[in-house]
């Protein structure tokens, strides 16, 4: 009967159902599965539900990124530091390398001043010269060695320095990286809490109205008909209360067909004017009409070649619809119970129709139960 009715089992459901989707949950999850979860959500992003799992799922994203980030920022500090450690240590090699080898150096001038050739010519003291020649050839060899040292040192020194500045560059994108993740998770989260408020104030907004919809049925006597009523003048006629099934529930609800079955009804007969017939009760009976197992209405799925489409009400738009041989769904407001109905507007033109409603009957005339200024929106099985 009221279509935003159906809105309130899908919201409850959504507040109800959310915390098995709950952020914690996606925690563990490998990156994968979390890219194959938003594939899949994104393609029926168009509910808040979806919309909040998404959300969900961006937000687990981006903390494992900033876990990740945050590993890696240690490791580079971890790595900055030690290669500090073994830049300080080679600076002190390299100072006392190059002490020793200048020492080195300042020993072998003077033994070779003191053991001139000349002096093993004059003086003809062979073994002497030899053994201090072979001193002075050692000193030579170790200040070689020193000069290697410390040519090696050296080059290590400017490679850990390098290093040090390659790592100090990635830490510095990384931290860069990690205060755009933080932003990005604060932005999420901010979308996710207005996502949430979002869904509270429907279901507040909603849950108002419930009462009001229920007592529908109470306020204009009893709910099932006594017999079955005919198809009207045209044959088209599905009313909610048809006794054979208006105790059904919709969908996996607790609702039936004769309570709030006036949207699927004026659906069905939508349908069958086009040539696609399908009752009340069939409709009802397609769990997949109906959004996450509930009896919050999915949008119809037309006929082949026609489209679905919600519009404000114009009388040039009822009209047009009328004269290419449509129905017309008007959603009206009922005022005097706080409440929504749904009725097919079958004929007519200029604000003066003939409608099937679910509940009243076939071939009523739109003025004699409702008012224009009373249809709040209009639905289109159109072309």
């Amino acid at each position: 009967m009221v279509k935003k009715f159906f809105l309130i089992l899908f919201i409850v459901s959504t507040l109800f159902s959310f915390d098995i989707f709950a952020v914690e949950d996606y925690q563990n999850m490998s990156v994968e599965q979390l890219d194959k979860l938003k594939t899949e959500l994104i393609k029926n992003s168009s509910s808040l539900s979806s919309q909040i799992k998404l959300i969900s799922i961006q937000i687990a994203q981006t903390q494992q990124k900033i876990r990740l980030t945050t590993i890696n920022i240690a490791t580079l500090k971890s790595d900055i530091k030690n290669l500090t450690i073994k830049i300080g240590t080679l600076d002190v090699s390299l100072n006392d390398l190059s002490a020793a080898y200048l020492e080195q150096i300042s020993q072998n001038y003077k033994l070779q001043k003191k053991i001139p050739l000349y002096n093993f010519i004059i003086f003809g003291n062979l073994n002497d010269y030899f053994e201090r020649y072979k001193y002075i050839s050692m000193i030579q060899k170790n200040s070689q060695n020193i000069l290697f040292n410390l040519e090696t040192t050296r080059t290590t020194l400017d490679r850990e320095k390098q290093f040090k500045a390659q790592k100090q560059r990635e830490l510095e994108l990384l931290e860069i990286q990690l205060a755009k993740q933080q932003k990005d998770l604060n932005s999420q989260n901010n979308i996710k809490n207005e996502l949430l408020q979002t869904t509270q104030k429907q279901l507040n907004n909603v849950l108002a109205q419930l009462s009001a919809l229920r007592n529908f049925s109470s306020a204009y006597g009893s709910t099932c008909l006594g017999s079955v009523p005919g198809g009207g003048s045209d044959g088209n006629f599905y009313s909610q209360r048809d006794p054979r099934w208006c105790k059904q529930n919709i969908g996996y609800s607790s609702d039936s067909i004769g309570a709030v079955g006036c949207y699927i009804s004026s659906i069905a007969m939508t349908f069958k004017k086009l040539g696609s017939d399908i009752s009340p009760a069939a409709y009802a009976a397609i769990t997949s009409n109906f959004q996450y197992n509930s009896a919050y209405a999915s949008i119809p799925r037309p006929p082949s070649g026609y489209s679905y489409k919600q519009v404000s009400y114009s009388s040039d738009t009822v009209d047009r619809e009328l004269k290419a041989g449509r129905y017309v769904i008007a959603q009206i407001s009922m005022r005097n119970i706080s409440g929504m109905h749904f009725v097919a507007i079958i004929s007519g033109s200029d604000g003066k129709y003939k409608i099937h409603d679910p509940w009243f009957g076939a071939d009523l005339n739109f003025g004699d139960h409702y008012s224009l200024s009373s249809i709040m929106s209009l639905r289109l099985i159109t072309k």
